[in-house]
Order: structure tokens, then C-alpha cells, then sequence
């Protein structure tokens, strides 16, 4: 959790661009690795193995050990900026909202079908000024890996309409 914490706070200390487009960031191994568009930044903290084929006891534990990771980097960061609220991205699931109607963050969270609760603090205090802060787990189906991202906005994170 110590890798992912750095992550966060190497994060934290980026600028967040005004305006424009969302483009990605490309990995070493040609995958994504995290986006950035008006008000925001995301960024691939963990990635577990896809789960094709893997029997239901197997992929089970596979989602004990994500949460887990997000419970110890919640907590981590808990300790460092107070107690999180939950962000729920349940409207998106229900089809409540759409991409136009909402901040550029949650089309991108959107967009890599990142539905888990986002667990968000802030304003913390960043060298660009006030920042939110978010991190969730997230699977787009059962076959694909587990993600663990973090996200940083320059307005709050909130709940979206609909939920």
C-alpha cells in the first residue's frame, strides 16, 4: 500500500488541466495507466490478473483480496486526511445519467465501465491548491481484471443526480 499512497500523493501534486479534451496515458506495456481532461486526473494504482475461465471459488477470493486492497489504502488514507465518504456510481449503473450531463471524471470512470464506490476525501491541501481526492475498485465484467484507481478533481467529488 506504501507504492500506491506515493501514487496517490504523486498525483495529488500534478496539475489538473483547465480545459479540453480527456486523453490517456499509455503504460510500458502498451495498456492504459491513467487519464486527464478538464478538472481532473485518474491514474491505474493496481491491476490484478483477468479471470477468463477461472472457477467461481477462485475469482471469489480474487475479489476479497481487491477490496482488501482498497480497505487498507482507504484506511491509509483515512489517517492522513480524515474519514471518507462514499461516492456512489450506482446512477450510471441504472442508466440514470449520461456522459454529457456529468463532470468529465465520472464519463471517464464511465468510460472503463469503473462502477465500484468511490471512497473520496478533500479538500486536501495540494501544491496546485484544494484538491478532491478518489479511489475505487472496479471490474468492467467478471472475466476482466480487477482495477484499483485513484482520481484527483479541482471541484468536489460528489454524488451523482439520480442516486
Amino acid at each position: 500500500m506504501a507504492e500506491a499512497a506515493a501514487a496517490v500523493d504523486a498525483l495529488l501534486a500534478l496539475p489538473v488541466p483547465e480545459s479540453g479534451p480527456t486523453a490517456w496515458e499509455q503504460s510500458e506495456g502498451e495498456g492504459w495507466s491513467g487519464s486527464y481532461g478538464a478538472g481532473f486526473r485518474l491514474k491505474l494504482l493496481w491491476e490484478s490478473r483477468a479471470y477468463f475461465g477461472v472457477p467461481g471459488p477462485e475469482w471469489d477470493a480474487a475479489q476479497e483480496e481487491a477490496e482488501e486492497y482498497l480497505a487498507a489504502l482507504t484506511s491509509a488514507l483515512d489517517e492522513r486526511w480524515g474519514p471518507h465518504r462514499e461516492v456512489s456510481m450506482r446512477a450510471f449503473v441504472l442508466g440514470d445519467v449520461d456522459d454529457e450531463s456529468v463532470l468529465p471524471l465520472f464519463a471517464e470512470l464511465r468510460a472503463f465501465d469503473l462502477y465500484g464506490e468511490l471512497m473520496v476525501w478533500g479538500p486536501a491541501g495540494s501544491p496546485q491548491g484544494p484538491r478532491w481526492v478518489g479511489v475505487s475498485v472496479g471490474q468492467c465484467d467478471e472475466d476482466a481484471p480487477h482495477m484499483m484507481v485513484a482520481a484527483v478533481s479541482d471541484v468536489p467529488i460528489e454524488e451523482l443526480p439520480g442516486d
